[in-house]
């Protein structure tokens, strides 16, 4: 009788098996989705005689217990929390996870965890699932102008991801703004994420200008900041913006985000000769709208106490040329260069501003930003070597540089080439969102029109001691349950996290011939099984037809 009771045991578990390889192959392309495995147990046996120990007195040895096994059970279904392969969709919403971690979901008010990143915004705003759960994650301030409702304004750029209380739905309006920020002033020249920073060479080579250090760039009348009309004056103009050795325009903002733009004229007022390092001035105007330099636009800005395209905004140099109304500076004195090419001076004259300290512009602004509008120009980390001699110690080569050798030589004639642009430049106006996209940190990057790339949001990552232990949910989802083990929230990247590929999803990790294999072997565990019973019938007829009638 046991035969029959063992042979459907094994007709049971071969058909939980089956039930198990039918539900993974019908998932074979279902997102992240984890296979399952099943193991099988024996059922406890019938004792037919115990073991007994040896008895030497009867002259007899131990002998094993005989026993009889009454079937099979299905052990465990377990998950195979292996890596699925990573495929390119190309989607920006879509993510891929690459090692450990579960998305962090608010599904029907319950958090659940899930590995499928075919991910979605709704009209709301909100990033959510397939099955529309709510993912989980740190999402910036933002602010609505009650004036003027509509766009939503960025008014933080930090994420406060050390604070696992602080996660909540990711919400990203499309109607996000940027908020303006204005271009920096830094006193500090190591520092190269601040104001404006200039870099490039200026040839130790380039021949003095003699047409320029003739005029002496000295602008004539009372106001010497070229804003008086007169002949001698536009004589210098014209000689300075035809005649420089180098020209650069930069880009600054203010705190309502307008756009001015400035073009310095670089100009070699000391030539190489006898060993000496050369000496350069530079001048700045405002040549916002690509105006060019006008001594009618100096007069009209020294009027109004502010920049006005085409004015004149400051000089350096000997220091001769004055700055216009409103404009104030510490750019007083020439740029110069150690013998090695990196930077001695940088404008400043050491008087109440350091040599060590960046040259600034201060504008008295009057279009309702914040004034003064004070910004730094950074040329480089500067030592001051004096006349006298040059210390063991130059300066850093991180910024303009004086080296020799930046020019071409043609049959044997060497022409030096100035070469200065700008390196950074701090600040942006306001800008609207166009687009969105994942980076490996699991951050959400907005870039806005104005060229700005900001992390909006930052996905919350869950792991958990015991993967394995979770229970699906069913749409792709699992919750923890007692066998689980200790959660942990984190950020991709980090210790314990894997990471994120954008424009990704995770594929099924089922293996498809290992299914059919197993398919194969279900069916002929199931079919044996039937043969044992088919078997155990026949016996049990040979034994009711073998009995005598009565």
């Amino acid at each position: 009788m046991s035969a029959l009771g063992s042979a459907i045991s094994g007709l049971q578990a071969s058909q939980q098996w089956l039930d198990v390889i039918s539900n993974n192959v019908s998932n074979s392309q279902t997102v992240a989705y984890k296979a399952q495995v099943v193991s099988f147990s024996d059922l406890i046996s019938q004792d037919l005689s115990s073991a007994s120990g040896d008895d030497s007195s009867a002259g007899l040895g131990g002998t094993n217990a005989v026993q009889v096994g009454l079937g099979v059970t299905v052990g465990s279904i377990a998950y195979d929390i292996s890596q699925g392969s990573i495929e390119s969709t190309g989607k920006a919403t879509d993510i891929a996870i690459s090692g450990a971690g579960y998305l962090t979901v608010n599904q029907d008010n319950s958090t659940v965890y899930t590995r499928a990143g075919n991910l979605t915004f709704d009209s709301n705003g909100d990033l959510v699932t397939a099955s529309g759960g709510l993912v989980q994650g740190w999402s910036l301030q933002e602010s609505v102008n009650p004036a003027a409702p509509g766009p939503m304004t960025v008014i933080a750029n930090t994420l406060n991801t050390d604070n696992d209380s602080a996660i909540g739905n990711i919400v990203i309006p499309s109607n996000m703004q940027l908020a303006p920020e204005a271009t920096t002033d830094n006193t500090d020249p190591a520092s190269k994420t601040d104001g404006v920073v200039l870099a490039g060479n200026l040839d130790s080579y380039t021949p003095e200008n003699s047409a320029v250090a003739t005029s002496g760039l000295t602008p004539t009348g009372a106001d010497a900041d070229f804003t008086t009309v007169s002949n001698a004056n536009q004589t210098i103009l014209t000689t300075l913006t035809t005649s420089a050795n180098a020209t650069t325009t930069f880009s600054a903002y203010d705190s309502l985000g307008t756009e001015h733009t400035y073009t310095v004229y670089w100009v070699q007022t000391a030539n190489t000769a006898n060993g000496a390092q050369a000496s350069w001035d530079y001048y700045v105007f405002d040549s916002t709208g690509g105006v060019s330099p006008s001594l009618a636009a100096g007069a009209a800005a020294k009027a109004a106490g502010t920049t006005v395209p085409g004015g004149f905004v400051m000089a350096g140099g000997d220091g001769t040329g004055s700055v216009n109304a409103g404009i104030t500076s510490t750019w007083t004195k020439a740029v110069t260069f150690n013998p090695d090419g990196s930077l001695a001076t940088n404008g400043n004259d050491g008087a109440g501003v350091a040599i060590a300290e960046n040259p600034t512009i201060s504008i008295a602004e009057t279009n309702g930003s914040v004034t003064p509008f004070t910004f730094s120009m950074n040329l480089g980390t500067p030592n001051n070597p004096g006349s006298a001699a040059v210390p063991a110690s130059y300066g850093q080569s991180d910024g303009l540089t004086g080296t020799y050798g930046s020019g071409t030589t043609t049959n044997g004639v060497y022409s030096p080439k100035d070469t200065i642009y700008t390196k950074f430049s701090s600040g942006y106006s306001s800008g609207v969102l166009e687009s969105l996209a994942f980076n490996a940190s699991g951050q959400i990057e907005g870039t806005f029109s104005n060229g700005q790339t900001v992390a909006v949001a930052q996905l919350a990552l869950t792991n958990f001691s015991n993967d394995e232990g979770l229970v699906s949910d069913g749409d792709n989802n699992y919750s923890a349950s007692a066998n689980s083990g200790s959660s942990r929230i984190g950020t991709a990247g980090t210790a314990g996290f894997g990471t994120i590929q954008g424009g990704a999803l995770e594929e099924s990790n089922v293996s498809l011939s290992t299914e059919l294999t197993n398919m194969i072997l279900a069916q002929n565990m199931y079919e044996s099984n039937t043969k044992v019973i088919t078997t155990q019938a026949n016996l049990f007829t040979n034994l009711i037809d073998a009995v005598p009638a009565q």
